[in-house]
């Protein structure tokens, strides 16, 4: 890690600033212009943290002649932006700032190309953070506070500690207290972790049988598809052997139920466009709406990568999201790679973790996307479009997703 003994940087005032605001709520209730002014003064305060604990960033900082003190969010950014093919290997190691505080996790992309995967290095710090600002974030979005009821992920608990997505999934939940069941094994043996991963049909059967509610899910849209699919192509007898065995189709989320979706749908031919997915889901997933009444299940999207601290989640079956306050997104040409002006647009994704105590966390994940005004508080919703080809300069990572992805396309 960062050269020099170990600092306890938790004590350090700005990281206690990033806890309070990683907690804070009311960032939700400001205005757009508010948390835009908010984050340049974080950029700035950022920019000196990591100048006073790191000589690699201030070499950098002096050479692109940038003076943490006075930077400028819009024009000093774009300098320091990496692809996140910076990222494979252990290259993550010279990022970070000297004495960096151990005890944290390494999260690593599902590693499906040929090429070492992405990995990153987040602090005990990081992930308190992490819990907080997707706890927060969530809820904001869900609607309500968290509380009670029971989730499904299509997942393996010994992911948790590999795969950004799982983590913070798994710490926001244990947070709030409620019971997460994994509905997937991870099989031993060699080779990628997401081609070892099988079904745990008794653990998905008693999420689908289980009383408690809301019931939270959580697949790749691919997940979606093939449970519907699969529900479509039951016979009768067979619909009804299954419901009295396993309490499905359809499969009932209760009150405030929710199917949460992350990872996209990339290389999975079948899957239909997520508007199209939503509406074929509405026969075989239903809620409650709190009257009495079952309704069709409400959808959540969540886009994230292993360079992310914090994802960008859609409104309910909506496929344009908001991120977290802390976090500042913006779109750049995909020739020029000049940023785009705020508003209605399309083109590369860019973000900087403010939040993010570890390193810089400035990256180019390798995604187009559209913006679009919104009247939430960020101001702007980003909806994803597609990856950037190798044909265009880049080189393919799949992220965190990648592995649910596989999975699903197998059918296992």
């Amino acid at each position: 890690m960062g050269e020099g003994a170990l600092v306890n940087h938790s004590n350090d005032p700005y990281v206690q600033k990033i806890l309070d605001l990683a907690g804070d709520k009311s960032l939700f209730e400001k205005s757009p212009d508010q948390l835009l002014s908010l984050r340049k003064s974080l950029f700035r305060d950022l920019l000196s943290f990591l100048s006073t604990h790191s000589s690699h960033y201030r070499t950098t900082f002096e050479k692109l002649r940038i003076d943490p003190k006075s930077a400028d969010l819009q024009e000093d950014l774009p300098k320091l932006v990496l692809t996140a093919d910076t990222l494979r290997g252990a290259a993550w190691k010279s990022l970070v700032i000297d004495g960096m505080e151990q005890g944290g996790l390494v999260f690593s992309s599902s590693g499906t190309t040929q090429k070492e995967p992405v990995q990153v290095y987040r602090s005990p710090t990081d992930l308190e953070v992490m819990t907080r600002a997707n706890t927060n974030l969530f809820e904001f979005v869900y609607g309500d506070v968290l509380k009670d009821g029971v989730a499904l992920f299509m997942a393996a608990p010994e992911l948790k500690t590999r795969l950004n997505f799982v983590a913070f999934v798994d710490m926001c939940l244990n947070r709030k207290g409620i019971e997460l069941i994994y509905g997937m094994k991870l099989l031993e043996g060699e080779g990628a972790p997401w081609s070892r991963l099988v079904q745990d049909r008794s653990k998905i059967v008693k999420f689908f049988k289980s009383r408690k509610e809301p019931k939270l899910f959580f697949t790749a849209p691919a997940g979606v598809f093939l449970v519907c699919k699969n529900f479509q192509e039951m016979s009768p007898a067979k619909r009804l052997v299954t419901r009295l065995v396993a309490g499905a189709p359809p499969v009932f989320l209760g009150k405030q139920g929710v199917v949460v979706t992350g990872g996209g749908s990339k290389g999975i031919v079948d899957v239909p466009e997520y508007g199209a997915l939503v509406k074929m889901a509405s026969k075989h997933f239903l809620a409650n709406d709190g009257e009495g009444m079952n309704v069709p299940a409400p959808f959540i999207d969540v886009y994230g990568c292993t360079e992310t601290l914090t994802a960008v989640l859609s409104r309910f079956e909506a496929h344009s999201g908001i991120p977290h306050p802390l976090q500042h997104i913006f779109l750049v040409d995909p020739r020029t790679y000049k940023p785009l002006e705020e508003g209605d647009g399309e083109g590369v994704l860019g973000f900087l973790d403010l939040h993010n105590t570890s390193f810089l966390g400035a990256f180019y994940p390798g995604d187009i996307f559209r913006s679009h005004t919104s009247n939430l508080c960020y101001g702007q919703e980003f909806s994803f479009v597609r990856r950037l080809q190798a044909s265009e300069g880049w080189s393919l990572q799949r992220a965190c997703g990648g592995a649910l992805e596989e999975l699903m396309s197998r059918g296992t």
